[in-house]
């Protein structure tokens, strides 16, 4: 990917810390595009998740010329621009003398981060769009990994307050800092609008109902096409 600049959020969850595990990247291009990037690993920890969503941020990027990397993870940030130097120097080890955590994924970024690349941290959950879509990318794979994780007595994992599936063809819709983002059920959506100002959701049957909630909304029908990453499908 050849591009003069690029902006990338980057986000990662974990269902337990340690346990199902999800990452996601959210990529503007100068020329307008807009790339998604996500996946799933079990069992994993949330720093991993974070780091992981960064190197693949680094990966993509790798031709652009100037790249910002956005993270709400200080973990990351400070990792990379205030530690990351002093654990190769020390062995990787930690001011304590302790051997670094993460130590392979450190490695990786160490070996993908370059002067072109800048730094920058955002407080999550709080309403910036391109972390947001991150929160809900990430979720969606640790979610489904989850499902699909053998538990301690064999059976298939369960997500705590998945909710029961609603009817065929109803789905529920939120719209937050003017992102409409898509629910299979109704804890999904509350998930995502408990305690947000000025959030607005609903329950739809059928794409011509969700189409018109969007346009009474104030959007373009088609916004809800950047709905599909929620935990529906990315």
């Amino acid at each position: 990917m050849t591009e003069e600049r690029a902006t990338a959020y980057t986000d990662g969850s974990c269902l337990g810390n340690p346990g199902p595990g999800g990452w996601a990247v959210h990529l503007e291009l100068a020329n307008g595009r807009v790339v998604e990037l996500g996946g799933a690993e079990s069992p994993t920890t949330n720093n991993r998740m974070e780091l992981r969503a960064a190197i693949e941020a680094l990966r993509t990027t790798a031709d652009c010329t100037a790249v910002t990397i956005i993270t709400d993870s200080q973990y990351v940030r400070r990792g990379v621009v205030d530690w990351l130097a002093k654990w190769k120097r020390s062995g990787w080890r930690t001011s304590a003398g302790q051997p670094v955590e993460n130590r392979d994924l450190w490695t990786e970024i160490d070996g993908l981060a370059r002067e072109r690349v800048v730094w920058e941290w955002t407080r999550g959950h709080a309403g910036t769009p391109g972390n947001e879509r991150c929160d809900v990318i990430a979720r969606w794979f640790a979610e489904g990994i989850g499902r699909l994780t053998p538990s301690a007595n064999g059976d298939a994992g369960v997500i705590a307050r998945q909710g029961k599936a609603p009817p065929p063809g109803t789905s529920y819709l939120s719209l937050v800092d003017g992102i409409v983002v898509r629910h299979p059920t109704w804890a999904a959506c509350e998930r995502r609008v408990h305690g947000v100002r000025g959030a607005r959701y609903r329950k739809v049957r059928g794409e011509d109902e969700a189409r018109a909630l969007v346009s009474a909304w104030g959007l373009r029908p088609d916004a809800l096409e950047y709905a599909e990453g929620s935990e529906g499908e990315p």
